[in-house]
Parts: C-alpha cells; sequence; structure tokens
C-alpha cells in the first residue's frame, strides 16, 4: 500500500485497486471539533481568564484559525483574497482632506511633513496591509494604541498603532460586572501550544475614541455589524465552505486519476465529525494508560483504517465482505445534515469523467467569487473558451470602487483616523487608499477604446 496525503485528503494505492481520500465537513460548519449545536450560536457561551470574562470567537473559540486551514487548503481563495488586497490598496494609503466642490464630495491630496513623519517612524503602510490581508479574511481588525510614556504627565500623543492578529485578540469584560458589553479585549495565544501560553496574555481596556488618551495601551475592535450576532462579524467565507470544500477536491481527484488512471475505482469521503470523535477516544485511552497522545496516534490511526478500506474494496476475493461505517444525522435548520461515509464509483469513461468535475470546479469558482465580492472579470476567472475584454474590466473595476470599497476602508482606516484625530485634531487631515481609475470607454476616442484593442 502507498498513502500520498494531500492537503484534505489523500491518493490511496494498492496492486488491483486506487481510491482518492477526503476529509469533508459538515455543510455550513467550519468547526472541525464538531461540538453541538450552530457553531454561529456563541452569543450565549462565555469562557474566564482570570478576571475576565471571555467572549469567545466561534462557538469553540477559534474561528480566525480554522478560516485560516480552510484558505490555505484551498487552491483559488487565497488568489481570490489577495485580489481584494489589491483592489482595495489601489496606489495606496494617503493624506486628503474631504471638501465639496460643485455639490460633490472630493478627497483633495495633502503633504503633510510632520503627520508623514510621524506615520513612517512606526511604519503605518505595513500596519495598515495587515489590517486589510485581516479584513478581507475576517471582515474585522484589532488594534492597540500606544501611548508616550509620560504621557500622563506631559503633552498627551499616541506613539504608534500595533496590528493585533484576530487569532490572538478576544473580546472581555470584568467578571464582576453586571452588564455583558465588553470592556476589554485580551491578547495572547487560544491554542496553548506552548508553556507560556496563559501568562503571556494580556488585557486591555477597549479604547475609547472620545477619550482617546485615558490609557497608555488599549485596543479597538473595528468591524462590520453581522445580523443578530452579537460581539464578532460573521467572515463572508462562512457560507461557501462546502463549495471551497468541492473545490479543494477536485484536484487531488484529477490527480489521483492522471496517476492511476487503470485502476482509480473510488473516491471516498469521509466526515471530519468522525475523526475528531477518534481523536477524543484516543485521549481518553492515553489518560487511562497514563500516556502522552500526540496527532501521530491519529495519524496511525486513518492510515491503518485507510488500509482496510483498500483490501475490502480490492479483488474479487473480497466479494462477501462489506465496508461498513455508521451514519449519525442531524437537523440544521429546515435541513437534514449527515454525517456518514460515501464510497461514490468513479465513471471509467474518461471523458466524461474529466468533464463533470471541470463543471463542479467552475461553479465552486463562481461560488467562492460569489462570496467573497469579487467579480469573476477581476479575479481573471471567465467561461471557458472566452477571454475577459479590456472593457469588462474596465467597467467591473468601476463599479467595485464606486459600490465596494468605502464601507471596508472606513473600517481598516478607523483605528488610525482615530489617532491622526487625537493627534493632530487641528489639521482635519485623514488617511485613505487612493486608485489610479480608468478612463470610461465613452470618454476616448473609438479608435483608442479598450473593446477594440482587446480580444473578446
Amino acid at each position: 500500500m502507498n498513502i500520498t496525503y494531500e492537503p484534505g485528503g489523500a491518493i490511496v494505492e494498492f496492486d488491483k485497486v486506487a481510491y482518492t481520500y477526503q476529509v469533508a465537513e459538515t455543510p455550513r460548519d467550519f468547526d472541525k471539533r464538531s461540538v453541538k449545536g450552530d457553531t454561529l450560536d456563541w452569543n450565549n457561551i462565555t469562557n474566564l481568564f482570570g478576571d475576565y470574562i471571555i467572549y469567545p470567537y466561534g462557538s469553540t473559540n477559534d474561528l480566525p484559525q480554522i478560516i485560516k486551514e480552510v484558505v490555505d487548503n484551498s487552491y483559488n481563495v487565497p488568489g481570490f483574497l489577495k485580489r481584494k488586497t489589491e483592489l482595495l490598496w489601489g496606489a495606496g494609503p494617503k493624506l486628503y482632506k474631504e471638501e465639496v466642490k460643485d455639490g460633490k464630495d472630493v478627497r483633495t491630496r495633502v503633504e503633510d511633513k510632520t503627520i508623514q513623519a510621524w506615520l513612517d517612524s512606526w511604519g503605518a503602510e505595513e500596519y495598515l496591509l495587515k489590517c486589510v490581508v485581516d479584513y478581507q479574511h475576517i471582515q474585522g481588525v484589532f488594534t492597540r494604541f500606544e501611548l508616550n510614556k509620560g504621557s500622563r504627565v506631559g503633552q498627551p500623543f499616541i506613539k504608534r498603532l500595533h496590528h493585533a492578529s484576530p487569532d490572538k485578540a478576544r473580546l472581555a469584560r470584568i467578571r464582576t460586572l453586571e452588564h455583558t458589553e465588553p470592556t476589554h479585549i485580551v491578547i495572547g495565544s487560544w491554542n496553548y501550544n506552548h508553556i507560556n501560553a496563559i501568562s503571556e496574555k494580556r488585557a486591555y481596556p477597549i479604547f475609547d475614541f472620545t477619550k482617546p488618551f485615558a490609557h497608555e495601551n488599549a485596543v479597538m475592535y473595528s468591524n462590520m455589524y453581522s445580523f443578530c450576532t452579537d460581539y464578532y462579524t460573521v467572515p463572508d467565507l462562512y457560507g461557501s465552505l462546502e463549495w471551497i470544500n468541492r473545490s479543494t477536491a477536485v484536484p487531488l481527484i484529477f490527480k489521483a486519476f492522471a496517476k492511476n488512471s487503470i485502476n482509480l475505482k473510488y473516491h471516498i469521503v469521509s466526515p471530519a465529525a468522525f475523526w475528531d470523535r477518534k481523536r477524543t477516544e484516543l485521549k481518553e485511552a492515553c489518560l487511562q494508560n497514563n500516556e502522552t497522545y500526540t496527532e501521530s496516534m491519529l495519524k496511525d490511526f486513518e492510515r491503518n483504517y485507510l488500509n482496510q478500506i483498500g483490501e475490502v474494496l480490492s479483488g474479487q476475493e473480497n466479494a462477501g465482505k462489506y465496508f461498513h461505517t455508521s451514519n449519525r444525522m442531524y437537523v440544521q435548520g429546515h435541513e437534514l445534515i449527515s454525517e456518514g461515509w460515501e464510497i461514490k464509483v468513479l465513471d471509467q469513461k474518461v471523458k466524461d469523467f474529466v468533464q463533470s468535475q471541470i463543471l463542479i470546479s467552475d461553479k465552486a469558482d463562481k461560488a467562492i467569487s460569489a462570496a467573497v465580492n469579487v467579480h469573476p472579470v477581476l479575479a481573471n476567472m471567465t467561461d471557458s473558451g472566452k477571454a475577459n475584454s479590456g472593457s469588462e474590466q474596465i467597467y467591473a473595476l468601476l463599479n467595485y470602487l464606486n459600490t465596494g470599497v468605502d464601507i471596508q476602508e472606513m473600517i481598516i482606516c478607523k483605528a488610525i483616523n482615530y489617532a491622526l484625530k487625537a493627534n493632530f485634531k487641528d489639521s482635519g487631515l485623514k488617511i485613505g487608499f487612493f486608485h489610479n481609475v480608468p478612463e470610461l470607454q465613452q470618454n476616448t476616442p473609438p479608435e483608442e477604446r479598450t473593446r477594440n484593442n482587446t480580444a473578446e
């Protein structure tokens, strides 16, 4: 037996049979640890840390990390999100003053050496780029404000802003308070993967823009409110998980088919919940036997399990054998969700098989594009055999700039604009992203229009 592991699955080869293997999440369920209930229902869940009640980010307090894993395992989602980052960034962040000209709101670029020197002193561009990346993944940004030492005695001044990774920042409140509004943000490791994970956590007051100099260090969470959801934003990627899984599985199937086109017969999908339960069982067994659990134990179990499947599926001598798995069902909303295994017989008609996978992949790409709100043209995605025209790209870009950047920019730049207002209140300046807007087609001579210079 030979097993080639891939992100989210494997290719398993025997002498007489080969199959692809994929671990699938439950639809609309990011939680690989399979907690009971909907992972969006975290409003009433709290954890304790010292003097603070922590509001978990997801039902198992690891939604940012789960999103990272989902994105990292995908062949196309990182590209979509990088493209969104590039589109929003444009020509980069610039200082500007808002003015009204001819009844229209206009941004006028302003150069201010004093303010620019302050921005350069702590790397404002790098900070903003990290914030843009965070926003594209999870639609929220954490920022720590640091005042100059001695600000309480001298002239108060925000020295710099620090980017705080969303996998380390959690909203919290002092546990003695009766109200449920967050009062602090606790920053530290929440996966407890090292010995100092607890001692390194730090609690900071939530930044109050009406009193910007109240604390030497304070943290702000900038986000877009999600309907009927307290505390954190539900990321756009959440609803597209099943399509991401589908698109991720297609290259694995193609690779296996190309490598084993003669004897590749099955595509097997196992529920993540099955492996989560096995992990729990192994941990309990180790606890009883005074042993230390390691993930290699689960990997060894998986390898033996895949071997058993292959032995059952291969050869006529196993015609009387069968592969048994249990199937658990539960209700989620109006849907009946299965946590069972799937064993799909692959059609050996190569053309039909390849075409069906391409159709699945194309549909998944479009669904993901819609979820992350990137026009397929801007993501260099088109229907097969059709090239993107220059005019299509221009109009898609103009539509994006007119409708898709304002809220993003407001959330991402909120902290730095509060700092500008606090430090340089008389300047009236803000920072935002500028874009080199292409000319509309009707404003250019016919012979120079992109439509005439680009294949349709």
